[in-house]
């Protein structure tokens, strides 16, 4: 439903609806009636979605209660005004949202109308504000209470505190004998051409098991900020086709050794982000001792050691 809204939407911008102003711009000329009013005008798209007293009321009722005046305006100047309107971030998705369920109620009527079906005005409000306020619930999980009223939809939203969610994420030791890798997506020891984090994360993860191989270590703790990767290679999900090779090597390298894949969020992996940013920004770098580190470095490793915690704080969607 969202691609088909969004498609016809684009006709809409487009002037492409099969109306009949367009069927005479392409040279089909016929008596035009709008089936939407009492009185009928000649179908536009203009009249049908912006100046018919339908329009005119659904429109009034919802951009008036947003603070937008609509008059003098065209259907495209009163959809920019939604797109581009003042308001706070919370609301910014549904006003650029809403003129797409105006249109498309209005054509439904439009379409129920030709053939009999009266479709009341009331009507059509009731329908785009039961679709802001599905939208709302998707966007705003949390949210207890959604109100249907497109008004009070409005001064919930505005004064909507989002309920954060907490986690404590901290890096572990490896047990005795076991050697703990990091991977970043800059982290490889070389440069990887542009592309796709989940691409970048995995040639990381080959190299550091192609070095961990050469050096005959047989006891390596991968650690990956990618679920998907991870996921990957606990044969839960199957490789897609852009990494399948990355994955089959990686198999074959952990073959034959102790090997395990983890999942951390990137909070808890501060040290190999900064020095794949260090890297990147100074050249290749290698520390095999704890002063070979910069200053930055040489405090993450002490708050790993020191098991500081760190805080990953997200909207929480339930």
């Amino acid at each position: 439903m969202p691609f088909k809204i969004s498609f016809f939407m684009w006709k809409v911008w487009k002037a492409k609806l099969p109306l009949d102003d367009f069927l005479k711009r392409i040279g089909y000329c016929m008596p035009s009636k709008c089936w939407c009013c009492i009185q009928p005008d000649e179908e536009s798209l203009q009249h049908l979605f912006f100046r018919s007293e339908t329009a005119k009321i659904t429109w009034r009722y919802f951009l008036s209660r947003a603070g937008i005046d609509v008059e003098g305006l065209t259907l495209h100047q009163a959809i920019i005004k939604c797109w581009t309107a003042n308001v706070c971030l919370r609301l910014k998705p549904i006003m650029q949202a809403f003129p797409s369920c105006i249109v498309w109620e209005l054509w439904k009527r439009r379409n129920s109308m030709t053939y009999g079906d009266g479709v009341r005005t009331s009507r059509v409000i009731y329908q785009v504000s039961s679709n802001l306020q599905a939208l709302v619930k998707v966007r705003k999980p949390g949210m207890i209470m959604v109100p249907h009223k497109w008004q009070d939809l409005l001064a919930v939203m505005e004064n909507f505190t989002p309920k954060l969610k907490v986690t404590k994420v901290m890096w572990e030791f490896p047990s005795a004998g076991w050697l703990k890798v990091n991977t970043d997506v800059k982290s490889v020891g070389k440069e990887i051409e542009e592309t796709t984090n989940t691409v970048a994360e995995a040639k990381a993860m080959v190299e550091a098991l192609r070095f961990y191989r050469l050096k005959q270590y047989s006891h390596v703790w991968l650690q990956t900020d990618s679920m998907l990767l991870k996921k990957i290679m606990d044969g839960i999900w199957k490789p897609p086709w852009i990494i399948y090779e990355q994955v089959e090597e990686m198999m074959q390298l952990m073959n034959g050794g102790n090997y395990t894949v983890t999942h951390i969020h990137r909070e808890g992996k501060k040290l190999a982000d900064h020095l794949a940013n260090y890297a990147l920004d100074h050249g290749e770098i290698e520390c095999q001792q704890f002063w070979h580190l910069d200053a930055h470095g040489r405090r993450l490793v002490n708050e790993d050691k020191l098991q500081c915690p760190k805080l990953r704080v997200k909207v929480n969607r339930r």
